[in-house]
């Protein structure tokens, strides 16, 4: 009698944990296509329909032509260059400093007491409103857009690093003490691997912040940039030009919250369970 050929139990559990998380992206990648559908659906049926006032709002069809020129005339290619190596150098710069500050702040009490006020209502403050504050500091180049993006992006990672670290169950850290593991040790391999899903989420409410700061900086101060663009068209009264630049900046802040999700499957794969 032939014998039955089965996977030992362990092997099933741990492969089909690897699968249910695959499976369940893939149904909510489907689940978000759906929901584009009709949202554009939608949308296209309001504008023409109902709206019908392309100063208010144009169909979604008009956007996406408007965005199909700015490609084809290559004039979207100089604002991207413009606002994303803004956003980009002062989001880096804003992640490094509030990862740090957020790991000084929950290791180290004394910083904790001095900077936790602080931190807690620049966090709250509508920093973008201070926009003209930064032209008189550091004038109308780009350095200020910079400074304006690296503001609104420190607080959340901050605050959401320094949660992590707060929220590691006193009882690993004693292990690892029992172990004879030294502070670096302890930080490298307990306090930073435990608070990774935090500091990714600080890193994600960062991203829209930042993408905001952009759009607010070039509004005040700029010649070109997207956010520029999208001040152009308003004031022009330009409506499909004004929401293909909207587009443009949700787009991106799709790709770059997509990419640190992945970044904290790759960092934190046992947090993959969790989000099904």
């Amino acid at each position: 009698m032939a014998r039955e050929l089965t996977r030992p139990a362990g092997l099933a559990s741990v492969l089909d944990a690897s699968a249910a998380p695959a499976g369940g992206r893939y149904r909510a990648r489907i689940r978000g296509a759906l929901t584009f559908l009709w949202l554009a659906a939608g949308w296209e049926l309001l504008a023409r329909f109902v709206v019908r006032d392309d100063r208010m709002l144009a169909p979604l069809s008009d956007v996406i032509g408007a965005l199909v020129k700015l490609f084809a005339s290559g004039e979207i290619w100089k604002h991207l260059s413009v606002s994303g190596y803004e956003f980009a150098l002062g989001f880096l710069l804003a992640s490094i400093a509030g990862i740090a500050v957020g790991l000084l702040m929950g290791t180290v009490r004394l910083v904790r007491e001095y900077l936790d006020p602080w931190i807690s209502g620049l966090y709250a403050a509508p920093l973008v409103a201070l926009a003209p504050f930064y032209i008189m500091f550091f004038g109308v180049g780009i350095s200020a857009k910079v400074a304006l993006v690296f503001s609104v992006v420190f607080f959340p990672v901050v605050v959401n690093t320094y949660a992590g670290i707060s929220s590691v169950e006193p009882g690993m850290i004693e292990v690892a003490h029992s172990f004879n593991a030294s502070r670096a040790q302890v930080l490298f391999k307990v306090l930073i691997p435990f608070s990774l899903s935090y500091i990714v989420t600080g890193l994600r409410l960062g991203v829209g912040r930042g993408l905001t700061g952009v759009v607010v900086g070039e509004f005040f101060f700029a010649n070109a940039g997207l956010g520029f663009l999208v001040a152009l068209a308003g004031q022009t009264f330009n409506t499909p030009l004004l929401f293909a630049g909207v587009l443009v900046f949700a787009v991106a802040g799709i790709a770059l919250t997509g990419g640190l999700k992945h970044l904290e499957r790759r960092l934190a794969p046992w947090r993959a369970g969790e989000e099904e």
